[in-house]
C-alpha cells in the first residue's frame, strides 16, 4: 500500500547516487547463507564447549544485526525510488529509515492510526534502541530494549526476533517484488524467502528445547 500511493502521488524518482547493484546482490546471497549457518550451529551446539547460555547471548546478537541490516537495506531502497525535492525537508546521506518513513506518512496524510502501525511495521522502536545502545541481552536468550524508560521498555525472546526477522526481510522482498513490476499473493514467497522463514522457525524449535532444559 505504501508503495502504490509513494507512486500514485508522484514521489518516484531514480537517484542515481544511491543504487548499488553489487550490494543488493551480495546481500540476497549473504542473508540466505546467513539463516542456514545459524541454524547449523543451533543443530550442533551440543557438540560446543561453549555454555548454553553463551550460544544464547550469541543467537540474539546474531538475529538483531540480521534485522538491522534489513532495516538499512531497506533505508537504502527508498532513497532510491523517493524523489527528495518531492517530501518535506526532502533526505540526505545521513537521514534515517524513521525519519524517511515519518516524511512519507506525512506527505500522505496517513492517520495517526495508520502512522502508528508503519511505524510498528518498520520495527522503528527496535531499530531505534539498538541505534541508542538502549537495550540488554541476557544469557537466558532475551533482549530488553529501553530498560529504563517504562513506558518504552519490552521485553523480546528468540521467538520475537524471529517474527521480526521473518518481518523485516518481507518487506524487503514487498519492495523487490514492487520494483520489479510483480504483484505476490498471500500464498505466493520466493524460494530464498520460504528457505529463510523454514530456518528460521526450526531455530526457534530448537533453541525452545535448549532453554526448557536449562530451567
Amino acid at each position: 500500500m505504501i508503495l502504490n500511493d509513494i507512486e500514485s502521488q508522484g514521489l518516484i524518482q531514480f537517484n542515481n547516487e544511491y543504487p548499488d547493484e553489487e550490494f543488493f546482490r551480495n546481500f540476497i546471497q549473504f542473508r540466505k547463507a546467513f539463516s542456514h549457518t545459524i541454524g547449523e550451529l543451533i543443530n550442533k551446539s551440543g557438540t560446543f564447549q561453549t555454555k548454553q547460555e553463551e550460544l544464547n547471548i550469541f543467537t540474539m546478537y546474531s538475529k538483531l544485526s540480521f534485522i538491522n541490516s534489513h532495516l538499512d537495506t531497506i533505508k537504502k531502497f527508498l532513497k532510491i525510488i523517493i524523489n527528495p525535492i518531492k517530501i518535506e525537508d526532502g533526505f540526505g546521506k545521513d537521514t534515517t529509515l524513521e525519519q524517511m518513513i515519518k516524511r512519507i506518512y506525512k506527505k500522505m496524510n496517513y492517520s495517526e492510526k495508520l502512522q502508528n502501525s508503519i511505524h510498528g511495521l518498520f520495527l522503528l522502536d527496535f531499530r531505534n534502541a539498538v541505534k541508542q545502545q538502549q537495550y540488554r541481552i541476557s544469557m537466558s536468550g532475551e533482549i530488553v530494549i529501553y530498560p529504563n524508560e517504562k513506558r518504552m521498555k519490552k521485553h523480546l525472546n528468540i521467538k520475537d526476533l524471529a517474527e521480526m526477522s521473518i518481518q523485516s526481510t518481507e518487506i524487503l522482498e514487498a519492495m523487490f517484488d514492487w520494483s520489479n513490476g510483480k504483484i505476490r499473493t498471500g500464498n505466493e514467497k520466493q524460494e530464498v524467502l520460504d528457505d529463510i522463514v523454514e530456518e528460521f522457525t526450526k531455530q526457534v524449535q530448537k533453541l525452545d528445547k535448549k532453554l526448557d532444559n536449562l530451567s
